[in-house]
């Protein structure tokens, strides 16, 4: 695992140091609480419209999201020894990611729901909003706050989230 770290990190934080101002704007957006926000939207709209399979799922996917993120007390991976990491305002472990698990719930329904709504416009805008959900874990390696197989390990725990949602969303 050490390796594959490694030698991806390598690889991404070889990227244009031109790109560093994009990928500190998707580790904004991809803030926990931003990506909760999100999914509170969605149980809010599911309230307001009455429809519970949408107010479910946004529940579903912010516990993911949190649970994710709750992950790390009981894991404790040490973050990398970056410059980055080291500034952090919030002392946290490493993994999984919780940008990464917030991204890919939370706004993963955003995308979902986007692209099911069968209107082109608003397809299309979930279509955009894919590379920028996956910038938001690649970003987080790129800058130097999680390893490679943090970010795979959010974007696993919060597909589970996805993927219960979309399930309760079907029902």
């Amino acid at each position: 695992m050490q390796r594959f770290d490694d030698r991806v990190t390598h690889q991404i934080q070889a990227w244009p140091r031109q790109w560093r101002g994009y990928f500190k704007q998707m580790t904004l957006i991809g803030q926990p609480v931003f990506a909760l926000l999100a999914a509170a939207a969605v149980s809010y709209y599911g309230e307001y419209s009455h429809v519970w399979q949408l107010m479910i799922a946004g529940v579903v996917v912010a516990l993911s999201a949190l649970l994710a993120s709750s992950l790390k007390l009981v894991l404790r991976r040490k973050r990398p020894l970056t410059d980055y990491a080291a500034a952090m305002f919030f002392k946290t472990y490493s993994f999984p990611s919780g940008h990464a698990a917030a991204s890919i719930s939370c706004y993963g329904l955003v995308v979902y729901l986007c692209l099911a709504s069968g209107n082109p416009l608003i397809v299309a805008t979930g279509v955009l909003l894919i590379p920028v959900v996956l910038s938001i874990g690649v970003s987080r390696v790129y800058l130097g706050a999680h390893f490679p197989s943090d970010i795979i390990g959010g974007w696993f725990f919060g597909g589970l989230g996805l993927a219960l949602a979309i399930w309760v969303l079907r029902l």
